[in-house]
């Protein structure tokens, strides 16, 4: 389950750097990072992560949900992609029509968090 790939997509550095480090010192060894559309999709593209933590909410030309469709489509349709967002009501039908696992709500406490890509990581080993 450590060794499994982790992309945190977020545009806010913080929320972002914090989650990817926080992930690193609990022991997982593959957390990737990223903040742009185009970085993200080739990450995706590329890494074939095994679980993408995902902000709806992006300062880019596409948001989370078009990232989200074009994983599922094509990128990396087997990557489990969990949707992030502090408006979860106007987006999480949507999301799961789309193939998201879970829909979580900002701000998130890490300790749940990291329960919560356990158990999402060892469902796929099963």
């Amino acid at each position: 389950m450590f060794n499994k790939k982790i992309l945190i997509v977020d545009d806010d550095v913080l929320n972002k750097d914090l989650l990817a480090d926080y992930l690193m010192r609990k022991g997982f060894k593959n957390v990737l990072t990223a903040a742009k559309a185009d970085e993200t999709l080739q990450k995706i593209k590329t890494e074939k992560p095994d679980l993408i933590i995902l902000d709806i909410a992006l300062e880019d030309y596409i948001d989370g949900v078009e990232i989200l469709r074009r994983t599922k489509a094509g990128l990396s349709p087997n990557s489990k992609v969990v949707m992030l967002s502090g408006h979860k009501g106007a987006y999480e039908n949507e999301c799961q029509r789309l193939g998201a696992v879970e829909f979580w709500s900002k701000p998130i406490n890490p300790n749940v968090i990291l329960e919560n890509i356990k158990r999402l990581l060892s469902a796929s080993q099963k």
